[in-house]
């Protein structure tokens, strides 16, 4: 899955299975060991009001790859902290109180890629009303690639100045990836992607052919 589509299920997502309980869902996926002490961090998030989906997918993926019960742990913790974090972040930049869910799990998910604090602020006040999750993850793959993270977020606030919003920053993102991949430096890229601002064009879809003929070939070092 690639990051465009990562982002449009977090913006998307549906309403979460409530008819289940932390412990309902997690049974049977995990290790009966973690189960009381997972379901009071999921329980005790849901009473801080943060969203509690990414909490459980971040225990069912420890789950499904059998990881040890206090590694899942952990990293349910740690996800719980980033949650609360991005929440803080979006209040003072004035969001008081953040109201969107996804919204809190998409700057929670941004700051896990390495998205420096410092930046929910400056997109926020560069697209004040709206969603920073996609122009974040934005930044975040831009700096990924070696862009300068200034230089990165001024590309956004601009992108975001000329009328883009939402899915659209992720190909500005994707379109200076490219750039570069061309052979262009990085101050060249970005250039060059401000130039067709706010038309630029989405990136093409693969083919279904080609997405046929990459779910056939197995990997080398699973071949007999």
């Amino acid at each position: 899955m690639n990051l465009r589509c990562g982002i449009l299920l977090v913006l998307t997502a549906a309403a979460p299975l409530a008819a289940q309980g932390p412990r309902q869902r997690l049974a049977g996926h995990v290790p009966p060991a973690t189960l009381a002490v997972l379901d009071s961090i999921v329980q005790d998030a849901a009473g801080a009001g943060l969203p509690t989906e990414p909490l459980i997918q971040k225990a069912l993926e420890g789950g499904a790859k059998g990881e040890a019960p206090a590694r899942i742990v952990s990293a349910v913790a740690a996800s719980a902290a980033q949650l609360r974090s991005a929440r803080a972040l979006l209040t003072s930049a004035g969001e008081s109180p953040p109201s969107d869910p996804r919204e809190v799990s998409a700057v929670a998910a941004a700051l896990s890629r390495g998205v420096s604090p410092q930046l929910v602020g400056s997109l926020s006040a560069a697209l004040p009303g709206e969603p920073t999750g996609p122009a974040l993850h934005a930044v975040a793959d831009l700096v990924g690639h070696g862009f300068a993270e200034d230089s990165s977020v001024e590309l956004m606030v601009e992108g975001a100045r000329l009328g883009l919003r939402g899915l659209r920053f992720l190909d500005v993102a994707a379109a200076a990836v490219q750039e570069l991949q061309r052979g262009r430096s990085h101050s060249a890229a970005l250039a060059s992607v401000r130039v067709l601002l706010p038309h630029l064009p989405a990136p093409p879809r693969a083919a279904p052919a080609a997405v046929s003929r990459a779910r056939r070939v197995q990997p080398s070092h699973e071949r007999p």
